[in-house]
């Protein structure tokens, strides 16, 4: 299990909301330039226009999505999700878009259904492709629209100065959220798969999927039918060819929100679970008040490593716990508190 002080130092914020907290870090946490950016403050580059600011790629992403979202909204593949995440799972990726040179991108190849070297020869994957629903007539936009675009684009820069200006908040990533939170929480691998064998190949077989198991594609063993969690919540991978993505796109929320609350109905429901239970138990009612208020001081320290004030603890226990507790008993209160440590802003970024 992770020492609580080895975890991350947390920002100091007071009652911060999710989305004020995001739109900040998404406009402060960058590196770079893209399409020759000017000089900002101390010598380093600016930041690149955010996601979606860029008119032309604005343009393609919605022309494209017309055809293709339908397929390509969640998951690693998930390039239609937002604004960000076209930006970082398709633009930045140079296999599928080599800027300034569209006769060597993926998707132009992908869209005239002429890629070679993999199985993967067209999209959509059955029927016509692309190009051929763009000479009916069937698309919102053109493949020479497309071509044209990556012609313009110019190869990110890379800023050789810090800037101390900008935010040094981060997002949690995949790999800390599998095997981070887990230990957390107290689970284990075992909580969550069974040995299998595929073709004498050992593997890992899931015990249920309502325990919303998150496992990279990249680690040994694999799974027997793996999932795409761990991408949808920004992790890279080699084996799928899948950048990393630590913005919070509508993939990470929506891959978060349920993993909290299964990953977090496990561990209360798991007998003797001391990582997770150091004063109460999943029993403890409101009517014992100073056990309550004392287990949820000490979640405050587990996840957010910070010492909460009386009224921190009064907004946890009067607006998360006791409503839970009220209408279905106290181990779905515990449930949902823990779901809200998991969910909250100071333990997603650090």
């Amino acid at each position: 299990m992770i020492p609580r002080s080895k975890h991350p130092v947390r920002l100091s914020l007071s009652k911060p909301t999710f989305l004020l907290l995001a739109i900040s870090l998404l406009a402060l946490s960058c590196h770079g330039t893209i399409n020759g950016g000017k000089t900002g403050p101390g010598g380093s580059e600016e930041c690149p226009p955010a996601p979606g600011t860029n008119s032309e790629t604005e343009r393609i992403r919605l022309g494209l999505a017309a055809t293709c979202a339908g397929c390509h909204s969640t998951g690693d593949t998930g390039y239609f999700a937002s604004a960000s995440s076209f930006e970082s799972l398709l633009v930045r990726n140079a296999r599928l878009v080599k800027p300034g040179h569209p006769e060597e991108s993926d998707l132009i190849k992908l869209l005239q259904g002429n890629r070679t070297g993999s199985s993967l020869r067209q999209m959509p994957i059955s029927g016509d492709s692309y190009a051929l629903l763009d000479a009916a007539g069937k698309t919102a936009i053109h493949v020479e629209e497309i071509s044209a675009w990556i012609t313009s684009l110019e190869v990110p820069g890379v800023a050789t100065q810090a800037n101390l200006a900008l935010s040094a908040a981060h997002r949690m990533d995949a790999t800390y959220l599998e095997f981070g939170l887990r230990d957390l929480l107290g689970l284990t691998e075992g909580d969550f798969y069974g040995d299998a064998s595929n073709y004498g190949i050992f593997t890992l077989l899931e015990r249920s999927d309502d325990n919303y198991d998150l496992r990279s594609p990249d680690r040994a063993p694999g799974q027997w039918a793996p999932r795409g969690r761990f991408t949808s919540l920004g992790g890279a991978s080699a084996v799928i060819s899948s950048h990393g993505d630590l913005s919070i796109s509508t993939s990470f929320v929506q891959t978060l929100t349920p993993l909290s609350q299964a990953w977090c109905g496990m561990a209360v429901r798991k007998a003797g679970n001391a990582a997770l239970f150091k004063v109460g138990t999943p029993m403890t009612k409101s009517s014992d008040r100073a056990t309550v208020r004392a287990q949820i001081a000490d979640w405050y320290m587990l996840f957010l490593a910070e010492v909460p004030t009386e009224a921190d603890i009064d907004d946890v226990q009067n607006l998360v716990f006791a409503p839970l507790e009220a209408k279905s008993g106290a181990q779905v209160g515990w449930i949902g508190t823990c779901s809200y440590f998991v969910r909250h802003p100071l333990f997603v970024f650090y």
